[in-house]
């Protein structure tokens, strides 16, 4: 991954043009003038390396991952003017081959290369920025890889998979001083930032419960039992696929987008959904604060299939000052009139306030004689601010609405309650170790649960794969 020192100082002068904006304003100004003088046009062009990005250059973006998430991001650099994908990957020839027809669709064949193995992204040195939509399992690798590579990074959520890695991810991206976009779009909503701005200014008055929820209606049968038939499945590179975790037979539902369900790989409703509403709770109430417990229960009560993950969960975190719910039921989405599958709610003195992807609503509470006046709002663009804000701070170095710090928080607070379910026990939580204190066999398996092993030749330590 060792680059030539030519290539290098040409690369880091690019990057480091990208990351000042400010002072490559006031360059081109200058330039501008000396050129009006000369009546030459390319003068500022000729001035610098050729690697510098200039102001009306496209930010040249490599996708790891082009399965459904990943072919949603990569439409959203399409729609943009000023990004091109020149690399995409993915393990699975019929997801790299469909996300190649999307870029062919606006790029000639010959303008972007396809690749199998992630890696070859990250050594690619045109790449300025990396778009990771991977199996969760894989995003803190991916992102290791490309924070020591200096490129910036748009990472879809949970940040992780264990605790232990989404504090190796955010040492790692400010450790090389990159761009880290996080995947939970909602935060650049403004009826979401309008929700969290009435709650934090007192409007509903003092909140000491948070409610966030997703319910669905699958069918009792749920994903079924899969099928471990691989040779059906022509290019799948199953062992790659599973990477550093431990390694089971191949099944279609370990596999693509049902790999969610499975704990080896995720963490079920609670990282899938539930990153994106307790996000959003979490924001609200302040970010520095952190639980003094958690507990989880549940189970798989109904679902007649072989995942892992609970399908009914139900999560309380206990803050100083509130506490924090999330309730998930796979099969049966009954709610009350007039709400969606999902949400969250916050309740204070003076009032409830719901908001969903479809917008906010204040419901008065009397309380002393005193209630919020009713208020609401539709709902907003997510997608489209959210990488308009990447790319901005692409160009300017500055940090984007969801950091590395904000993603991890939240990554880790879902991660909280999957170890207290694994564990089967209450758990208290020491924020300076980010590990939970206490004896006991409950404790250690959800130490152990958050800070598991890496496999197969991976580590989270550089150069993270052994020869």
């Amino acid at each position: 991954m060792a680059n030539d020192s030519t290539d290098s100082k040409k690369e880091l002068s690019r990057r480091a043009f990208m990351r000042n904006a400010a002072t490559a304003a006031a360059g081109a100004a200058a330039v501008s003038a000396v050129a009006a003088k000369t009546a030459k046009a390319d003068i500022y062009k000729s001035i610098l390396p050729s690697a510098v990005l200039g102001a009306n250059e496209k930010i040249r973006t490599g996708h790891i991952g082009t399965g459904g998430m990943g072919r949603s991001n990569l439409g959203f650099v399409l729609q943009r003017d000023d990004m091109q994908p020149i690399a995409i990957c993915d393990l699975y020839p019929k997801n790299l081959d469909r996300g190649a027809a999307m870029v062919a669709g606006k790029f000639p064949a010959d303008s972007f290369s396809k690749h199998h193995d992630f890696r070859e992204i990250i050594d690619n040195k045109d790449v300025d920025a990396v778009v990771i939509a991977t199996p969760d399992h894989w995003h803190c690798l991916c992102t290791l890889f490309a924070a020591d590579a200096k490129k910036a990074i748009y990472c879809e959520k949970p940040l992780s998979t264990t605790i232990e890695e989404g504090r190796a991810m955010v040492e790692a991206v400010r450790r090389n001083k990159v761009v880290f976009q996080g995947g939970t779009m909602q935060r650049s909503g403004t009826h979401f930032q309008e929700a969290v701005n009435l709650v934090k200014s007192g409007y509903i008055g003092k909140v000491a419960m948070v409610e966030a929820f997703n319910h669905e209606d699958k069918p009792l049968a749920g994903i079924g039992m899969g099928d471990d038939d691989l040779s059906k499945y022509p290019g799948c590179d199953w062992d790659f696929h599973q990477g550093w975790v431990e390694h089971q037979p191949f099944n279609t539902n370990r596999w693509i987008y049902n790999f969610r369900w499975f704990l080896d790989y995720s963490g079920g409703k609670i990282t899938d959904w539930g990153a994106h509403l307790i996000d959003i709770g979490l924001w609200a109430m302040g970010e520095e604060k952190q639980p003094k417990t958690i507990v989880a229960t549940g189970g798989k009560y109904i679902l007649q299939d072989n995942r892992t993950t609970p399908d009914t969960l139900e999560v309380i975190w206990e803050y100083e000052d509130y506490i924090l719910t999330f309730s998930n039921r796979v099969w049966n989405q009954y709610l009350p009139k007039g709400y969606s599958d999902h949400g969250i709610l916050f309740h204070g003195t003076e009032g409830s306030l719901r908001v969903d992807r479809g917008g906010y609503e204040v419901y008065p509470v009397q309380n002393n004689g005193k209630g919020a006046e009713a208020k609401k709002a539709e709902g907003s663009q997510l997608n489209e601010p959210h990488w308009q804000n990447f790319a901005d701070c692409v160009r300017s170095g500055q940090d984007p609405v969801v950091t590395v710090e904000i993603l991890h928080n939240t990554t880790r607070t879902c991660h909280q309650g999957t170890c207290s379910y694994v564990a089967g026990a209450k758990l208290a939580w020491d924020a300076k170790t980010e590990r939970f204190s206490g004896d006991g066999d409950a404790v250690k398996k959800a130490n152990a649960w958050a800070a598991r092993p890496y496999l197969n030749g991976w580590s989270l330590k550089a150069p993270y794969r052994k020869a």
